[in-house]
């Protein structure tokens, strides 16, 4: 893939290469120094990337503090019924 160039005469790796690094960099498992500088520096000028990356942000943050949660008994006692009938 070919690198685009901004305006400030930045290499910038575009949106593609973005969204394919999308979920490894907000799970924290973009490691190489320079993967995570270039998609950065794409997400400080791409007002769509950014915007996908601040509502994916919430989302799992929602998600994890909705997973915190516990069911109430009575439906942990019908799961557990179920499944013990298989």
């Amino acid at each position: 893939m070919s690198d685009a160039t901004d305006d400030a005469g930045t290499d910038d790796i575009g949106c593609l290469e973005a969204l394919e690094a999308f979920y490894a960099y907000l799970d924290g498992e973009l490691d190489n120094p320079e993967s995570i500088a270039n998609f950065e520096h794409h997400m400080s000028h791409c007002r769509s990337c950014f915007s996908r990356a601040e509502m994916e942000r919430a989302l799992t943050a929602h998600i994890q503090k909705s997973s915190k949660s516990r069911a109430p008994d009575a439906l942990r006692s019908r799961l557990r019924d179920l499944i013990d009938k298989f």
